[in-house]
């Protein structure tokens, strides 16, 4: 697109790092062939155990609240797309031992995704708080695995009798139908479970509720999520290794800049805002950085101190680069903030925002 603003060429860098068709497509395929794997394969084993159990499955992250980003430096960095799955409590319960339980979870699941993931040409591998499947260079899986009370199971069950599709009356390529996938106003419960890999190797149980920050952030509108990814993009072209400041932190710090109101739509003021107040963060004498969890007030989300600094130190430019410091024209701060987003950031030309001859043309922001 031609840029004749700095706001109209964010705008294009956020339609060049937007998750492409062919992508969307993939993940949308390998969703249902893990939901119908673990739908059956869980459904056989405890048939077989005398009770048969079927899964719950929910969208979680970046696919739940619409902020995915095409990869800048794959295959460090990909898309992920975080894919929850709920087991009742009294299942794990009829383990002797709730370690023994969170074991055997994992590896129930890792039987039924591991044929699975070989028959497509994915990777599979029990991750520390989930069960992970790549499916190329630019894609992965995350699948975390939780208990929920069997009072609150069986409500979600009941809730959400309706069939839908994954395109609104047909699935990609087939005449099937699926129970949807829940919503995070279907789990009135603060006793979900998540199961996750100790330190000595061996899986456990501890409290995880994700449902207030996923809801949180779902609720947001399409300036908010314009900041989140912006920020996101920023991250992944300054930490190629893809092991940069959590996404959750830098929305959480965007949030707190602008004081959990929304944003508007003039993208370059927005951003600047958010810089700003990074560059104005004291750093902690211990070795995490804390920043207010937007939707519980009593959490922090955290950083590693010495990723922040990077983080920050890269602030001060970004920020000056935006605020036309070194040449105030929106063609050379376009090109100067390109220094800090990558080539998938358009620039404008000269000839559009400077005439020459001494005139400038009237030029309408976009």
């Amino acid at each position: 697109m031609e840029c004749k603003s700095l706001n109209d060429c964010f705008r294009g860098y956020l339609k060049e790092i937007e998750v492409s068709q062919e992508v969307k497509e993939t993940l949308e395929d390998a969703r249902l062939k893990i939901k119908r794997a673990l739908t059956d394969g869980i459904g056989e084993r405890t048939a077989q155990e005398g009770n048969r159990v079927v899964p719950r499955f929910m969208r979680q992250g970046s696919a739940g609240y619409k902020t995915q980003n095409m990869p800048c430096f794959p295959p460090a960095q990909q898309v992920d797309f975080d894919y929850g799955c709920y087991l009742p409590l009294s299942y794990h319960e009829d383990e002797s031992e709730p370690r023994e339980a969170a074991n055997d979870f994992f590896d129930m699941v890792d039987s039924i995704l591991k044929p699975l993931a070989k028959a497509n040409g994915w990777t599979a591998e029990k991750g520390k708080k989930s069960y992970c499947l790549t499916l190329s260079d630019e894609i992965h899986f995350d699948v975390p695995l939780y208990s929920v009370p069997d009072k609150e199971f069986q409500k979600i069950r009941d809730m959400r009798p309706v069939n839908e599709s994954a395109q609104g009356s047909t699935f990609a390529a087939c005449d099937e139908q699926e129970e949807r996938d829940l919503d995070w106003d279907d789990l009135p419960t603060k006793s979900i479970m998540l199961a996750y890999r100790e330190d000595n190797g061996l899986y456990s149980w501890k409290k995880s509720d994700p449902r207030l920050l996923n809801l949180y952030f779902m609720n947001k509108d399409d300036d908010d999520r314009a900041i989140y990814r912006i920020l996101k993009g920023w991250r992944d072209f300054n930490f190629q290794d893809g092991k940069g400041p959590s996404s959750i932190f830098l929305m959480s710090l965007a949030e707190k800049a602008n004081a959990g109101k929304s944003f508007t739509d003039d993208i370059s003021a927005e951003l600047l805002k958010v810089l700003k107040f990074i560059k104005s963060m004291s750093l902690p004498d211990d070795d995490e950085v804390s920043v207010e969890n937007p939707a519980d007030p009593r959490e922090g989300i955290k950083c590693p101190t010495e990723k922040f600094k990077v983080l920050q130190s890269r602030a001060v430019g970004f920020a000056s680069a935006i605020a036309g410091n070194m040449d105030p024209s929106d063609a050379a701060r376009s090109q100067a903030v390109q220094r800090h987003l990558g080539k998938r950031f358009p620039v404008i030309k000269d000839s559009v925002q400077i005439n020459r001859r001494g005139a400038l043309p009237s030029v309408r922001a976009g």
